[in-house]
């Protein structure tokens, strides 16, 4: 723990872990449950609908179409209403459209409702880094952030098992009725259980408001420069574009995994609906280890976050590419490549957004976290299952070995382009910060 996490031998605002965390955890892990459950009833929505490989992936397109339209705003929505309230109502919204995604009659509507989905959850990340950014003081963000980012583990995983479990029950639109109904219920509790601001936060000391806030305010005053220039003078960043790009490429392999991996684990012929739901979310139970693992691990090592990010992202895209060969004789040698892409699939995330706030002040760190997740995001969810779901069309219909192949290459070059997504100040050979503990965390260095 660094000295400013610390007082004396008493952690400062210790309630915001057990408070604010759980509370950003719970919302995040419902909002990605809700986009991500499409993958289980898809090969129930083909069947029913008689849609191609390629209709298929255009579900998950829609959904990037909407999403990037109001990511795009999520920065200016964020500064304009507060992160709170943002959060707030784009739960209500994305339960809203989750639900009637189960009274859709046809593709068209289907689309329709995905795409309006995508709109709800747009600004729900942007405007959750912006929540943490202005709770958790520097040298704890890198945790805080991991916590967070450990729900798109949680979501997917718990996605798997409970939507085969209700699959095994009902029909696929029953399911989405379900699964739609508690993002209702949990905005309620978020505007019960969350302050408006640390000023507000009865549960933390007068002496512990004082402190983060102070420390908070020192963090901003060392981006006077920054703060004078307009926010588009990020566009200037070239790590910004190697991180946008690198992001991209691998958020396809990630969105075009999530979304064909029931049909693909389907396919084997051997499988229950609810063993194809259970091992369907085992990867993402992975992910939750390795966020867990590679953020503790960035704090520990010098808040290290380039290579932290860039070297899990290269190993996804090898082990990925080393499943597509694998006969489907052996498919468990397959289903345990699979576990490995899901240990390291998620692992740059956190960490792309630690990154921005880290060497940018809020008032451009939280538009380049927009910018960056909406271009990176749409590139993933509309290019990833629509790029896979064209190449299992090529491979015949049933086979995801030049889909897998693909979507590992592209992690591959992903995670080397960010591992070359360096400041002025640093070099892109300069390993040492990332292998080496050192008691003194260490500011990253600013482009």
């Amino acid at each position: 723990m660094s000295e400013n996490a610390l007082k004396g031998n008493a952690l400062i605002g210790k309630n915001r872990w057990t408070i604010i965390l759980p509370a950003v955890f719970i919302m995040y892990t419902i909002s990605f449950f809700d986009r991500v459950n499409i993958g289980m009833a898809l090969p129930h929505i083909t069947a029913e609908m008689g849609l191609s490989s390629v209709e298929a992936g255009w579900l998950g397109g829609a959904f990037a179409w909407g999403y990037v339209a109001t990511q795009f705003t999520a920065g200016w929505l964020a500064l304009r209403f507060g992160s709170r309230r943002i959060i707030g109502v784009s739960l209500f919204l994305f339960g809203a459209c989750a639900m009637l995604t189960g009274l859709t009659r046809n593709f068209g509507e289907l689309v329709a409702i995905r795409f309006l989905l995508g709109l709800a959850e747009g600004p729900i990340q942007a405007a959750t880094a912006m929540f943490l950014a202005q709770w958790f003081m520097k040298p704890e963000r890198g945790r805080a952030f991991g916590i967070w980012n450990l729900s798109l583990g949680a979501g997917a995983f718990l996605a798997g098992p409970i939507s085969g479990w209700v699959l095994a029950h009902h029909n696929w639109r029953m399911m989405m009725v379900i699964e739609g109904a508690p993002a209702w219920l949990f905005c309620i509790t978020w505007f019960y259980v969350v302050p408006k601001s640390i000023q507000a936060a009865s549960w933390l000391s007068a002496e512990d408001r004082d402190y983060i806030q102070k420390d908070l305010a020192a963090e901003q005053s060392n981006y006077v420069k920054e703060k004078s220039d307009p926010w588009w003078t990020i566009l200037k960043i070239p790590a910004l574009w190697l991180m946008l790009i690198g992001y991209s490429l691998h958020s396809m392999l990630a969105y075009g995994f999530t979304l064909w991996l029931p049909t693909a684990l389907k396919d084997y012929g051997t499988l229950s609906e609810f063993m194809v739901g259970l091992i369907s979310g085992m990867p993402f139970l992975m992910t939750m280890v390795g966020i867990w693992y590679i953020t503790r691990r960035s704090d520990k090592y010098n808040q290290e976050r380039r290579l932290h990010a860039a070297i899990p992202t290269v190993l996804c895209g090898v082990a990925l590419l080393t499943a597509a060969f694998v006969p489907l004789s052996y498919y468990w040698v397959q289903i345990a490549l699979f576990m490995f892409v899901g240990l390291t699939m998620k692992m740059l995330v956190p960490l792309v957004y630690v990154r921005l706030t880290e060497i940018l002040p809020t008032k451009k760190a939280v538009p380049a976290v927009a910018f960056v997740g909406a271009c990176s995001n749409f590139i993933g969810q509309f290019g990833g299952p629509l790029v896979a779901g064209y190449l299992k069309h090529l491979g015949g219909g049933t086979d995801m070995t030049l889909a897998w192949g693909v979507l590992g290459l592209f992690s591959i070059v992903g995670g080397v382009l960010f591992a070359l997504a360096v400041g002025r100040e640093e070099h892109v050979w300069d390993m040492r910060q990332a292998f080496r503990v050192s008691s003194h965390m260490t500011v990253s260095a600013r482009e």
